[in-house]
């Protein structure tokens, strides 16, 4: 049925001086131009219909992005309370879901079965809590007031907590590591912060697409100017391969405007030039000469191209010596150590390390069966998004446009997985958990949109 007065489409329809379907009298014809919510609202903190639910959401956002408290589970104790108790909310367990579930399992098993497996469930405890957090985040976002306002607070947490601390540890407290910015805690690891940064980079360009009002225009502006010079700044190389290769992807899937957006990359390449450091160009030629003389050990970049292959070649002995169910969930960097000592690899890789590399990670600690799961889960979020983007741009250019940048960040993300270790990270689960939330909501205002302007005769004949 057609939105009643009292809903924010209802107030659409008002300002733009139509008739609602209660002054209509009837839901036949009165469908003009498809709603949007920001048409009807300025703020992006307007329309939104809070809930228990959603707040203890966003508390654990707030707490994961900023680490400025320790209340992770009191928000999500609170948001599963909501999200049960509520009248409006419910639970969905669709197939993205199903198989994380099952991932889940093959989880638990391989855990316990590996020698290689940790004394306590900590590691599959927070697997735990990352689904459930996944689960709230799909019952709390489902509609497009609130994943309006998720996008903008999830923006302005990332601004004023990674984005600030790098910008002020480069240019105020002149604290880098070797030359590369990073933050604290999640952030600590320039390859991280640098891959972390690609989703809010994302939203950024999203948000350019569907807000109207300037003020926010030039906010996310500034993030997309602000974002890759810190990303260059950390001078993860893996990063940086990684946005060149979304954004040729891009101009491939783009259908128009690619002057204003060839211009648009020529602005954010000047402030990338002037502020990025030198030890940028000389990382990304150091790996340019390896790459051309066909031996890593050429890289001056203190052999760490030559370690890094070095550690992936142990993490696929790992995988090959535990196929099925791997070694255990968060126990790779004790297998690690053990097949690092054999004579086959050398000593650069030796120690309890990390497989920088996602997919090598998660084959190694959950063998073919986790794996297929893992990236089954990530294909049943990219696909509906790809439908709902598809069937939205018929109606919404801004809001397909949305989706179409919440996809291209999670390919830029996956890219740099294959240079660090994000299947553990909540941000990889809360950005798919958008994604569909997105799409489920974009399908659903289509299907309205539809549904109302076909009028009785139509959907009588579909019934």
């Amino acid at each position: 049925m057609p939105p009643a007065a009292g809903t924010w489409r209802g107030r659409w329809r008002s300002r733009q001086g139509e008739a609602t379907p209660a002054q209509a009298g009837g839901t036949a014809g009165w469908f003009g131009a498809f709603p949007r919510i920001e048409d009807a609202f300025k703020w992006p903190w307007q329309g939104v219909d809070w809930s228990l639910g959603y707040v203890a959401f966003l508390l654990y956002i707030f707490v994961v992005t900023s680490y400025l408290v320790n209340l992770g589970q009191v928000a999500i104790v609170a948001a599963v309370i909501g999200v049960t108790f509520s009248k409006t909310e419910k639970w969905k367990f669709p197939l993205p879901m199903v198989l994380m579930a099952l991932f889940l399992v093959i989880v638990a098993i391989g855990f316990r079965a590996s020698p290689f497996g940790q004394k306590d469930w900590k590691p599959f405890e927070d697997m735990v809590k990352v689904f459930v957090i996944t689960l709230v985040s799909l019952a709390v976002l489902t509609n497009r007031a609130r994943i309006r306002f998720y996008l903008f607070y999830y923006l302005a947490l990332y601004a004023l907590f990674p984005v600030r601390g790098g910008i002020f540890n480069w240019f105020v407290y002149r604290a880098a590591t070797q030359g590369r910015v990073a933050w604290n805690h999640a952030f600590e690891n320039p390859n991280d912060m640098a891959a972390l940064l690609m989703l809010p980079l994302g939203l950024c360009v999203a948000l350019v697409y569907t807000e109207r009002l300037k003020l926010i225009r030039n906010a996310a502006l500034i993030g997309i100017a602000a974002i890759p010079m810190i990303i260059f700044m950390t001078q993860s190389r893996g990063a940086i391969v990684a946005i060149g290769a979304t954004v040729l992807v891009y101009f491939l899937v783009q259908g128009k405007g690619r002057a204003k957006t060839i211009f648009s990359l020529l602005a954010v390449a000047v402030v990338v030039g002037v502020f990025a450091p030198s030890g940028v160009w000389e990382r990304l030629g150091s790996l340019k000469a390896a790459t051309e003389a066909g031996d890593l050990t050429e890289a001056n970049d203190s052999r760490s191209a030559e370690q890094r292959f070095e550690i992936w070649k142990v993490a696929w002995q790992v995988h090959e010596e535990w196929p099925i169910i791997g070694v255990g969930w968060g126990s790779y960097p004790y297998a690690h150590a053990f097949y690092s000592r054999r004579q086959a690899f050398k000593r650069i890789a030796g120690g309890a390390r990390d497989a920088h590399n996602t997919y090598l990670t998660v084959l190694g600690e959950t063998g073919y069966l986790g794996f297929f799961l893992w990236t089954a889960m990530i294909g049943a979020v990219v696909v509906p998004g790809i439908a709902a983007m598809r069937r939205v741009r018929s109606y919404s250019e801004e809001y397909a446009n949305q989706l179409k940048m919440l996809l291209l960040a999670l390919l830029c993300f996956g890219l740099a997985g294959m240079f660090g270790t994000f299947a553990h990270v909540t941000f990889t689960y809360t950005h798919l958990a958008l994604i569909l939330a997105a799409a489920q909501v974009a399908t659903k205002e289509v299907d309205d949109y539809e549904q109302g302007r076909a009028g009785p005769r139509i959907r009588a004949a579909r019934a």
